[in-house]
């Protein structure tokens, strides 16, 4: 017990270590990360030292692409440098048609739950509007690393290690990618955005990224989300709620659309995939008082939310690009 308390001090000191950028006169960053490795193998905590990504088949259909790996493990002890480089783990269910080279990504944010929740019903009815043949939709878990106390621990997270391990596990799922279409929620953002970057550096495949309500910590440069080398469209759909600034505003590298005034009730976070669920769909599915509200998706003659995307037809692709970037937010009213 003694030997377990003091390596609890020394994991709670290097966690101190790194959350303020200094180091000890006295201790090495070296002598902190092996003393953090042989707490967590004392307390049975080896695995979470795993620099895993697992593709499994879901019940539905979809695929589960699972990140296991928790922050503290992965980003404090490891360190993203290493922790980013994953191994990836495709079960024997996981058969794809040679055809099918076209996939679509559903994730979530801070402190969610991921494949029990939203994103898997969201891919779910991406299935049933897909053809199997030609495109495998799937969703990424990444919760164990988003459960922090901080959300600007979970956008480091999904930018510097959730992010990379999904592209590994793209690329391994479909070598010879065409196409991609990343959707993230709030902190999710900074996962598909680094995703999409290493994407755009090792594939020729086109990318569509979609933001909802992505989350931008307020000391963060806003124009990190969505860099690419000019392969990649991105949007954003966000709703002016409680979160202030920090997720309802405009990104310089999308094309930004305002859909608070048809939150047909309490202006949320939560409204933005809630919204883009329906526009797959044609309702909103997710709560008793928004069913009887019409999904509204047009403005200025033109049409948003699932109908942008290459999964309801090829040409729309060319229409995306010439839509404007980092342009005063689109007005989605009743």
């Amino acid at each position: 017990m003694n030997r377990q308390f003091y390596w609890g001090i020394i994991l709670f000191t290097f966690s101190l270590w790194r959350l303020c950028g200094c180091a000890s006169s006295q201790l090495s960053e070296g002598d902190f990360r092996e003393g953090a490795i042989e707490f967590l193998h004392k307390i049975g905590r080896s695995q979470d030292l795993e620099r895993t990504v697992r593709i499994a088949r879901n019940e539905s259909g979809t695929l589960l692409i699972t990140d296991p790996g928790r922050f503290f493990a992965q980003y404090m002890v490891l360190g993203p440098s290493t922790a980013r480089r994953a191994a990836v783990i495709v079960e024997e269910d996981v058969k794809l048609p040679e055809t099918c080279d076209k996939v679509v990504v559903v994730t979530h944010g801070w402190i969610d739950k991921g494949a029990d929740d939203w994103p898997m019903e969201m891919a779910k009815d991406l299935l049933r509007h897909t053809d199997p043949n030609e495109w495998t939709c799937c969703v990424f878990d990444w919760k164990r690393g988003a459960a922090v106390v901080n959300p600007v621990d979970a956008a480091r997270y999904g930018r510097d290690i959730a992010g990379p391990k999904l592209a590994q596990a793209i690329g391994r799922l479909l070598p010879d990618v065409r196409h991609v279409h990343l959707i993230g929620h709030s902190a999710g953002a900074w996962t598909v955005s680094a995703a999409a970057l290493e994407l755009d550096k090792t594939t020729d495949a086109t990318i569509h990224v979609t933001f909802l309500d992505a989350y931008v910590p307020s000391f963060w440069e806003e124009s990190l989300l969505g860099r690419s080398n000019g392969k990649a469209f991105c949007e954003h759909y966000y709703t002016r709620d409680v979160t202030l600034k920090v997720t309802g505003a405009d990104l310089s590298n999308a094309h930004n659309v305002d859909i608070t005034a048809i939150d047909p009730w309490f202006k949320e976070h939560e409204f933005p995939y809630r919204w883009y669920h329906a526009t797959i769909t044609g309702r909103y599915e997710q709560r008793k008082i928004e069913r009887r509200f019409e999904v509204i998706t047009h403005a200025g003659g033109i049409e948003y939310g699932f109908s942008r995307s290459r999964e309801k037809g090829s040409d729309i692709w060319q229409k995306n690009l010439a839509l404007p970037r980092g342009n005063k937010a689109v007005i989605l009213r009743k």
